[in-house]
């Protein structure tokens, strides 16, 4: 499953208002009520519109999790404010995706060591 995300200075400056930070310390934040603010603010909803209420939010989060993580979470909604221009493009997620695939694979070789 994959989130339509898109933010806008009016979506990016909403989320820097409610959190008192640049938009680059927001995301540092990976707790479910900050995950939820990126959501409620770029999720598209089914009218095209962009943004949603909390609840829907959260309901798209657990759906969301039901086929991915967390950190996944975390790197769509990063791609998207990339994609929008308000993170440096210069910023590789699918590098970032491959390293975190590679570890992970590691991790589980080792367990399977024991």
């Amino acid at each position: 499953m994959r989130l339509n995300l898109k933010y806008t200075a009016i979506k990016v400056d909403e989320i820097e208002q409610s959190k008192k930070l640049p938009i680059e310390n927001c995301i540092a934040d990976t707790t479910v009520g900050n995950l939820a603010l990126f959501i409620q603010k770029g999720l598209v909803n089914d009218s095209g519109s962009v943004g949603v209420s909390r609840a829907q939010a959260l309901t798209a989060i657990d759906e969301y999790l039901a086929e991915n993580d967390k950190d996944e979470l975390v790197m769509d909604i990063m791609e998207a404010l990339i994609n929008g221009g308000f993170l440096s493009r210069e910023v590789d997620l699918t590098k970032v995706r491959e390293l975190k695939a590679k570890r992970q694979a590691q991790l589980m070789a080792e367990l399977d060591d024991q």
